[in-house]
């Protein structure tokens, strides 16, 4: 009930600040996962954008066209052809990556640009296809980044992989980057298991078999909910197991679920100083507007509204969408260092990362 009444509110407001005499207006679709078990991500990005909005001074220039895909491919094609039919050309999302493997392919043949806050599948990475995304792509090289520090910093020699195989193009993506380069670093993987929470299956099962001989790590790929409940599966069979989740999981969402027993979890992501002004100044504007503390994906989600608004500017001037991103990424406030090279893909320094005190603290000796 809460969603469905955040979704309309959120839908409402934009309409009525969409509502104007002037036709100068250029509409931006807003396509997301607003509902069902992946809807923090959407619920928590939106709330960026139109924060982003707010500070671009352009509210009187955009509209705001949002749609839920419901984190369903299918769904996500059918709000891109809504979007289209409307003769909306820009739009910022998908979410998640299954969504932009069924929906970026249409983009060329329908005079359409998306960018996206948050998609990493390897998949429509080096591709000339009107996608471009503000966080980089599974790559090897990240990858092993990741691998190398757990195995020689965390000093971890064997480990299980647990993997949610609805959002498959990020998540297998992953699995198989991650094996090899755990393989490579001499970390043995004692096994790789998928998991689906719609199937009805106890979380509990996804550990029992290592009740005799639990790894030393479980590195999990999953949602906030759906890792925070696993991690509770492990905390409570008492496995001295160490454990790292990926980026995705890390929102509001995962803590407050996962309590006590996110403590010592260990995430890889890429770093947003929150000491600096660039920051409080941010942080400061959407806690007084949504009155809470805003989650990693509401940073994504706020960069790329201000890169895909300002780049607006320019395209009305006479520049090209793609080059306007390109140089606008440049100027972001808050994930610094953020690149983006012709074919729309990101490069951002990557950092680990530990839960303390309900707090996630950099590590060293990532970068």
């Amino acid at each position: 009930m809460y969603r469905y009444f955040l979704i309309s509110f959120i839908s409402t407001a934009l309409f009525l600040a969409g509502c104007s005499k002037e036709t100068d207006r250029t509409t931006v679709g807003f396509m997301n996962t607003l509902s069902g078990r992946y809807s923090e991500m959407g619920q928590d990005t939106i709330k960026g954008v139109m924060l982003a909005l707010s500070d671009s001074g352009m509210e009187d220039k955009i509209n705001l066209d949002i749609q839920d895909d419901s984190g369903i491919p299918a769904e996500g094609v059918a709000a891109l052809s809504r979007l289209s039919d409307k003769g909306v050309k820009y739009v910022i999302g998908p979410g998640l990556s299954n969504i932009a493997q069924a929906t970026v392919p249409l983009l060329k043949s329908r005079g359409m640009y998306m960018l996206s806050p948050t998609v990493s599948t390897s998949e429509l990475a080096g591709k000339h296809d009107n996608f471009v995304r503000i966080i980089p792509h599974n790559s090897k090289k990240q990858a092993q980044q990741i691998t190398k520090y757990i195995v020689h910093k965390l000093n971890v020699r064997n480990t299980v992989i647990l993997y949610d195989n609805r959002n498959s193009p990020y998540s297998t993506d992953i699995v198989r980057s991650v094996t090899s380069s755990f393989m490579e670093q001499g970390c043995n993987v004692k096994d790789i298991r998928a998991f689906n929470p719609e199937s009805g299956e106890s979380m509990h099962r996804l550990i029992e078999k290592d009740r005799q001989n639990p790894p030393d790590m479980y590195y999990i790929v999953g949602s906030p909910l759906d890792t925070a409940l696993i991690i509770w599966q492990i905390k409570k069979a008492d496995y001295s197991s160490k454990i790292a989740i990926r980026a995705w999981a890390a929102g509001n969402e995962f803590m407050r679920f996962g309590g006590k027993a996110v403590e010592g979890v260990y995430l890889f992501d890429y770093y947003v100083d929150k000491k600096s002004n660039e920051y409080s100044e941010f942080r400061k504007r959407y806690m007084a507007r949504f009155k809470e503390e805003p989650s990693w994906m509401s940073v994504n989600g706020y960069e790329t509204g201000q890169i895909m608004f300002h780049s607006l500017k320019d395209v009305k001037n006479g520049k090209k969408f793609c080059e306007s991103i390109i140089q606008n990424a440049g100027e972001i406030s808050l994930l610094k260092g953020l690149k983006i090279d012709s074919f729309g893909d990101a490069q951002l320094p990557l950092s680990a990362f530990i839960i303390k005190n309900g707090i996630v603290e950099k590590l060293e000796g990532t970068e």
